[in-house]
Formats: structure tokens, C-alpha cells, sequence
């Protein structure tokens, strides 16, 4: 309740908030299909993706190596992809340069 109430009472800062996000998810998918991945369409904090020359959870494992999080399921119908929490654009940028990187293995 806290929380919902700290959004209510600051509205400048949570519209604010809220345009960032949504910046840097744009952002982010556009770079992600120029590296040939399947992003879903997406107006929440998080990308949906997936890319053919790389499983999803080989993708979630190499950038856990390299201390980057996302969040990979096994569910058969959706191995392929993995969920993409959108952070600040320097946070996305290191995600995107260690992708790009492990794609070129």
C-alpha cells in the first residue's frame, strides 16, 4: 500500500518513470531485431524474445556468466524465450553489447 500510495501522491515522477521505461524498451527491442531476434510486442517493463541461432536458456546461461540476469523458462511451448526486465539504458546497453557478443560465438 506504501507504494501505490508513493505513486498516487507523485505523479510528475511516476509519469516521468513510466516514459522512461518505455523509451528504453523501445530502445532495446529495436536493437534486439537488428540482431535477427523475435521480440513480442510488448507496453510492459519487460521483453518478451527469442533469436533462432541461439537457444533461449544457452542465451540466459552465457549472460548469467557474465553477471547479467534474465529470466529463461523451460516450458516447452516457450524455451525459446526469455523474458527481458528493461532497466536504465546503460543497464540495457551492457545487456545488448554482451548478447551481441555472445551471438557472435
Amino acid at each position: 500500500m506504501a507504494a501505490g500510495l508513493g505513486v498516487l501522491s507523485e505523479p510528475d515522477y511516476t509519469e516521468k518513470n513510466c516514459r522512461t521505461i518505455a523509451e528504453n524498451r523501445e530502445y532495446t527491442a529495436q536493437k534486439l531485431r537488428e540482431m535477427g531476434f523475435e521480440v513480442c510486442p510488448s507496453r510492459a517493463n519487460f521483453l518478451f524474445a527469442r533469436n533462432e541461432r541461439i537457444a533461449g536458456e544457452e542465451l540466459y546461461l552465457a549472460l548469467k556468466a557474465r553477471g547479467i540476469l534474465i529470466r529463461h523458462f523451460s516450458l516447452e511451448r516457450i524455451k525459446d524465450y526469455n523474458r527481458i526486465t528493461i532497466g536504465t539504458r546503460a543497464q540495457m546497453d551492457e545487456f545488448l553489447k554482451a548478447t551481441e557478443e555472445i551471438l557472435k560465438r
